[in-house]
């Protein structure tokens, strides 16, 4: 298969996401220590927070420490969701082979693309952070046309090809939800790649959700990206 351009997602594609949750965690303990009347520090909190998370998932992190710390709920939830959202993640990289792909792909005169959902001002933190080395062709933050048209809706596809000049068919969606991320791509006949480096089963609802193809290493993404195009 021969593709014009290729499209990723972020989170756990082409990052590891658990690093994103830690150094918000970070900030977020950062504050607490300085509001909280007992006496404990910024390390002791980002543990209990990674407690929660471990205990609980991602959910009931923010009331488990705020109950912990004695300090009310309703007063101070907004405040740490608002702080864990906008904050800028120092911390983040990319996946160091998703990187060297992401050249070869360029070297490959391919046209490369983001689409990623989650609140805007977040995503945006995110890839303005792993992209500062690196011109991509475009980024989609499927936030910024709206919350209905997160994944797997159609329309950040549709615009993502627009930006990149390929038809869908001429394009390559790579993503690790099989829940949310094939569906709309493959809906105007782009191809879809589950990257899969934990082998993870999954049953599929129907067919436009399916993955055209599954991978679970670089080597074989390297491959079904670029090896046929070094064939020919």
């Amino acid at each position: 298969m021969k593709y014009g351009a290729v499209i990723f997602d972020l989170d756990d594609t082409l990052y590891s996401e658990a690093t994103f949750v830690e150094s918000g965690f970070l900030e977020v303990s950062k504050f607490l220590a300085s509001v909280s009347d007992l006496a404990v520090g910024v390390d002791e909190i980002y543990g209990k927070m990674l407690d929660s998370l471990r205990l609980h998932g991602r959910g009931k992190v923010f009331n488990d420490v705020l109950e912990w710390l004695q300090l009310n709920v309703q007063e101070y939830l907004h405040t740490l969701i608002y702080i864990y959202r906008n904050h800028s993640p120092r911390n983040i990289s990319l996946d160091s082979e998703m990187k060297e792909l992401l050249i070869d792909l360029k070297n490959h005169q391919l046209r490369i693309g983001i689409v990623t959902d989650g609140t805007y001002v977040t995503q945006r933190n995110k890839t303005d952070i792993l992209f500062h080395d690196l011109i991509l062709d475009c980024i989609i933050h499927t936030d910024s046309l709206g919350e209905h048209h997160w994944k797997p809706s159609t329309e950040p596809f549709k615009v993502a090809s627009k930006l990149l000049g390929v038809n869908p068919n001429q394009a390559v969606y790579i993503g690790d939800n099989p829940v949310k991320d094939f569906k709309g791509p493959r809906c105007i006949g782009m191809h879809a790649v589950w990257w899969n480096p934990y082998h993870k089963s999954f049953n599929f609802s129907d067919e436009l959700s399916k993955p055209d193809f599954i991978v679970s290493n670089i080597q074989m993404l390297r491959k079904h990206l670029i090896g046929s195009q070094d064939d020919q």
